[in-house]
């Protein structure tokens, strides 16, 4: 590939991809669904059945003119004379649309395809003319095949083509579908609402392109997705943009250094089981990255996450003063076992809370991660003697390695 062309390439691809979200947004049929390049780069499906076909052209940095011997024209054309087969009894019902940010030559075969300048006579009557005379041979394998087509068919399939040119580019996209989303958002998170949205969509797009049998997206799932987006924007919510269930990978927690492990060294002292432990790596890891990103996005309040852990250690200061009590009742006769036991269970009973940085915030790696970050700092612990045993870390070697 010619180094120029792959950043127009990527564009389209990315075009493609952003169009389909915004025409299945703008779709009035609530039971829409679409998939991508099934039948073509957009397909909207009814009752399982292909109902608009769409092709997605774009320019990048540039408006191009769609005349009469276009190669997107008629590439596009020519591919829909070979869905047609596939189509079947389905190709009476199909829509077939070219949305482009070229824009349609005045008086051309691709003008009169145009909604407010529609006669698709005169446009089949130019199409078939240019294809007859063959005068551009890089085009000439399409006018083959619009030709080789029968005539009822040439006829029909020009009738079933509408063109939208002149479309935005895609440096606009996003401001369109800021503005779509712009009334169920609470002013000042726009972009951000779009930024996650966008991520699913993607995403979605990835499933449907890697998967063999067809992946529908449906207005339904899309709706429903906008809405929890939208939630988690609202005064008492606030966004998850982390995935709690993903193993972080080694080189994920390389990046933590020797005073953001010392949680670990809690669990070592109550002896937690290997399961656990990685769990707790988990939720900590989560916890570190969502708290950090909300302080950088400042979704916070002020003092918001100061009260929050206050909260969460003199909840631990109650369940830490009674596990005290009951240690000091085996007076001569405790045991480190003894400790660790009661430790154990004292973790269990944290790990058990509810207690949530905001109302609608119920997801509890976030709270058991703040647990972590407090063990850190030796704020909270769960062995009897955690302060006196791991103190010294604190003022140790910050290069030193935290091994068992």
């Amino acid at each position: 590939m010619n180094s120029h062309e792959a950043p127009g390439q990527m564009a389209g691809y990315l075009y493609q991809t952003l169009i389909a979200l915004i025409k299945l947004l703008d779709d009035k049929n609530q039971d829409a669904k679409i998939c991508i390049e099934k039948f073509d780069d957009i397909t909207f499906f009814e009752k399982e059945e292909p109902r608009i076909l769409i092709q997605t052209k774009h320019q990048i940095n540039k408006k191009g003119n769609l005349t009469n011997t276009s190669v997107d024209l008629w590439r596009t054309i020519n591919s829909w004379c070979d869905t047609i087969e596939k189509l079947g009894d389905s190709f009476e019902e199909t829509t077939f649309i070219i949305i482009t940010t070229a824009r349609a030559k005045e008086g051309s075969a691709a003008y009169y395809l145009k909604d407010e300048f529609r006669n698709p006579t005169e446009t089949l009557k130019q199409l078939e003319e240019v294809a007859k005379s063959a005068s551009e041979a890089t085009n000439e394998k399409f006018y083959k095949t619009f030709l080789n087509l029968d005539p009822q068919k040439r006829k029909k399939i020009v009738s079933k083509i509408k063109i939208f040119d002149d479309s935005i580019q895609i440096n606009g996209v996003y401001d369109v579908l800021k503005e779509k989303l712009r009334f169920g958002t609470l002013p000042g998170f726009e972009d951000k609402v779009c930024e996650k949205l966008e991520g699913w969509w993607i995403r979605k797009v990835i499933d449907c392109l890697s998967i063999i049998s067809p992946v529908f997206i449906s207005q339904l799932q899309l709706r429903q997705k906008v809405y929890d987006i939208m939630s988690e924007f609202k005064p008492d919510s606030l966004p998850i943009d982390v995935d709690p269930y993903k193993e972080p990978s080694n080189e994920d927690l390389s990046i933590l250094n020797v005073y953001e492990k010392l949680f670990i060294h809690q669990l070592y002292l109550i002896n937690v089981s290997e399961d656990r432990l990685k769990r707790a790596i988990r939720e900590y890891y989560h916890a570190y990255q969502q708290r950090a990103k909300w302080v950088r996005e400042e979704l916070l309040f002020i003092d918001e996450l100061e009260n929050y852990e206050t909260k969460l250690v003199d909840e631990w200061n109650r369940l830490f003063l009674i596990m005290q009590e009951e240690l000091i009742d085996y007076g001569d006769q405790l045991t480190d076992q003894e400790k660790s036991i009661k430790g154990k269970a004292l973790f269990n009973q944290i790990e058990d809370l509810e207690i949530y940085i905001r109302e609608q915030v119920t997801q509890p790696f976030i709270m058991r991660g703040s647990y972590h970050e407090l063990a850190n700092k030796l704020t909270v612990g769960w062995h009897l003697d955690f302060e006196e045993r791991l103190y010294h870390l604190l003022k140790g070697d910050p290069n030193e390695t935290l091994e068992n």
